[in-house]
Parts: C-alpha cells; structure tokens; sequence
C-alpha cells in the first residue's frame, strides 16, 4: 500500500468547552493539510457539543466527533483508535488543553519518511505555567539518543502526548489501559519505546498549559499509577528488565521513596507503611499514625463528657 502522508489527529476532552478551540485551531493551522481531526467528547456536560458542531459544520471533511459515556482519557483515545482505517499512516493525540506548535506534523511527517526503519518520532515540549505565566523548554526523555529513550522514559516519564507522532502500525494491537486513570499515557509510549524505534525530532512540537485543573497536578494518583505501570512493564519485558536491572530497580525505589513522603504528608498511614524501607520510615510511620488516632479518642471522649454535660443541664 502506498503512503497516503494522511494524519488522524485524536483529541480526548472532557468539560473543556473554552479551552478546545485552541487545541483545534492549532490542528487547523498546521502546514500538512492531508490531517483529520476526530474529537472524542468524554461524557461532557458543559458547551464541548455545541463546540465541536460548529467546528463539524464548518470543516465537514476535516474535523469529526464522537460523543460517549465518562470513562476517562485512556478509553477516549481507544475509541478514536478504534475508527483508524487503511487511509491513515499516521496518528498523533493532542491534549484538549494543548496545542500544536507550528509546522510539527510536516516535520515530524517527513522525519519518519526519512527513516523507514522507525516507528515514531518524539520532541521535546514547551509548557506553560498558568500560574506564573511563564513558558519553558521542557526537554523529553533521551533528546538525540533515540537507542536510550526506552530506558531513560522508563526513569522520567519525560515525554508529552501531544509531541510524538506514530505510524499508524503501531496501534495494530496496542491500546490505552483503560484501567490507569493517570500515566496511560506514559504506560503506552513505554510499551512502544520497547517493541519499536523511535526517531528524535529536535525542535519542540506542542505547547503543554499547566494549570489548576490539570490531570498532572495530582501527584499522589499520578505517582501511585506510575509505580504500578512500571511494575507490570518490567514483568511484561523481561528482556528489558535484564538489560537495565539496576536503572530499572534504582526507579522502582525512587518511586516508592516518593510516594512514602507523599502518604506521611496526606496522613494516609497505612498505605504508607507499605513503602517504609529503613527503621527509620518505619518508626515515624508508628510515632505519626498512633499520634493521630490518640489525639482522635482524646477528642473524641472530650466532646462525649461534654454532650453529657450539656444534657445533665
């Protein structure tokens, strides 16, 4: 089959009525103009349909939607997988918050057509603070080293959706786990950075917001996701797990670290005893939870003597 050059551009949204236009805007005004743009509305319940109509009305050939029940990021983009057909070389996904930096899919288009032998090509970001409103470059796992990237991924997570594209060969039998509701998808780019060559494309690729209710603000859920993601990668590749056992494990370890502070720091004692590793952890686990639930029956029987107090009066 020849190479049509046709991008499927798949972009989840859920209740991002004002923010989606200009991710499809940066779609629009991308220089390749062999795109689609399927927009997959996750059970939305603000103004996204009214939005993504208007778009359909006015690009009948180049903008689709789908509208499904709430069942989170890594089921929408399944669904927009789903709907690949023979037509489409290429796939990309693009965050509804996001956008397209300017000529990235001719670049990254013509990339892999220089580079039959890879599957992908990956770049670096530009993420905006929100907050500061400050921009910055935000570098992605093994820049110039695409040998590196599936270990050096393994370590950082450091790679935005919106900044690589596939063939769209790659999707012949991978899919989103729709069970992470965080990290599916640092999960799935793990998996092909493993079975596929990736190629570097050295100029930033998509323009990443940073704000309050963004999915990576929620460090504890993103951290408990990435430790049982990077659980299961090193049990499903074994080859991988001999060929960087102590990188592998040294993360295993920084993850755990992780989440043990950040579990003392929510008060959640139980779950973090699990990563206590040294005597230490462990007897600040003791001294915090039994702390905690002491002061909560001091408390308790205070209020009880004063309820019976207050009713003998």
């Amino acid at each position: 089959m020849k190479e049509t050059g046709q991008v499927l551009v798949i972009i989840p949204t859920h209740n991002r009525a004002s923010l989606l236009p200009q991710a499809v805007e940066s779609v629009l005004a991308q220089e390749h103009q062999d795109v689609q743009t399927l927009i997959v509305d996750d059970g939305s319940t603000d103004e996204t349909r009214l939005v993504c109509e208007l778009y359909t009305r006015n690009y009948p050939e180049r903008i689709y939607y789908v509208y499904q029940r709430n069942h989170g990021c890594a089921s929408a983009r399944n669904r927009g997988l789903d709907l690949i057909d023979e037509k489409r070389n290429y796939v990309c996904f693009l965050d509804s918050d996001d956008r397209f930096l300017p000529g990235k899919l001719t670049r990254e288009v013509e990339l892999l057509r220089y580079h039959p032998e890879a599957d992908f090509t990956y770049a670096d970001s530009i993420v905006f603070d929100e907050a500061k409103q400050q921009e910055r470059l935000q570098p992605v796992a093994a820049s110039h080293q695409p040998g590196r990237l599936a270990i050096e991924h393994f370590i950082t997570n450091e790679a935005k959706c919106g900044a690589l594209l596939y063939r769209s060969l790659v999707f012949k039998k991978l899919r989103f786990r729709e069970d992470l509701r965080y990290n599916e998808d640092s999960e799935l780019l793990q998996r092909v950075a493993i079975e596929h060559r990736g190629v570097y494309c050295p100029e930033p690729s998509c323009w990443v917001r940073w704000h309050a209710d963004s999915k990576s603000r929620n460090f504890l859920e993103i951290q408990r996701a990435v430790l049982r993601a990077s659980l299961d990668i090193l049990e499903a590749y074994p080859d991988f797990y001999a060929s960087f056992a102590e990188q592998a494990d040294g993360r295993i370890h920084a993850i755990k670290r992780s989440l043990f502070r950040q579990l003392m720091l929510s008060e959640h004692w139980n779950e973090a005893s699990a990563y206590a590793t040294t005597p230490l952890e462990k007897l600040l686990v003791a001294i915090r939870s039994n702390g905690y639930y002491w002061m909560r029956r001091q408390v308790g029987a205070a209020l009880s003597k004063l309820r019976v107090k207050a009713a003998s009066e």
